[in-house]
């Protein structure tokens, strides 16, 4: 299975229901993402951003499906440990990796040079994706790997995938990702603006109105002045 194929099995995967969730009985991510096909994930922007009109505020979202696909790889290991991820519900590997069995980490364990780098969870920290994504970042043999579930339920404590093993890119220094930053503070996404990066913009509470920049442009200098 190609890096494509398994991040889209991760964000349709069933992470569970809980009584006290948010959302109803189908606004978990997990429900939303399994009325979507690989091409409408493909096909949605990398990035896209919403103002608030009254505010003048900018949301900036960034497409978790492109974030994962566009570096990672899959190589034979990432094969062979996904597989036994895929056939297991258990995680209950004595690790310091989240969402992984017993199995699935003896194929790490068995490797000479395996050293887990970092833990992480994105909703610790300042973060534009579209879901919550937590891991591990691994070096192999002096090579860069990625441990990852993908956030699928509404409350980020719970509803998690099974993890999936990726291989960085050729690139990759720890990062996901070679040019599509996790996040973007509000002065990046102004001067993104005002250089004519962004070109349309979807209003923060109805998505059936859009913006140009010329006219986003245009409401912040009104209330800013």
């Amino acid at each position: 299975m190609n890096t494509k194929q398994t991040v889209y099995k991760m964000l349709i995967e069933n992470t569970g229901k809980h009584f006290l969730d948010s959302g109803g009985d189908s606004g978990r991510m997990w429900q939303r993402n399994q009325k979507k096909t690989i091409k409408d994930f493909e096909n949605e922007p990398e990035e896209s951003y919403e103002f608030d009109f009254n505010g003048g505020y900018i949301y900036r979202t960034l497409s978790v499906f492109h974030y994962l696909t566009n570096n990672l790889q899959i190589d034979d290991l990432c094969e062979d440990f996904n597989n036994l991820q895929n056939d297991s519900n258990d995680w209950d590997s004595n690790c310091n990796l989240y969402g992984v069995s017993a199995e699935a980490y003896e194929i790490l364990d068995t490797l000479p040079d395996v050293r887990i780098l970092r833990t992480w969870n994105t909703y610790n920290g300042e973060s534009d994706l579209s879901q919550i994504l937590q891991g591990a970042t691994i070096e192999i043999d002096e090579e860069t790997y990625f441990c990852i579930q993908i956030h699928g339920g509404a409350d980020a404590r719970g509803g998690y995938t099974n993890a999936k093993l990726f291989k960085g890119g050729n690139y990759c220094d720890g990062m996901i990702h070679e040019y599509l930053f996790e996040y973007k503070d509000s002065l990046e996404v102004e001067q993104d603006l005002e250089e004519g990066y962004i070109e349309t913009f979807t209003d923060y509470l109805d998505e059936s109105i859009t913006y140009t920049s010329e006219q986003v442009n245009k409401r912040i200098k009104e209330i800013n002045h």
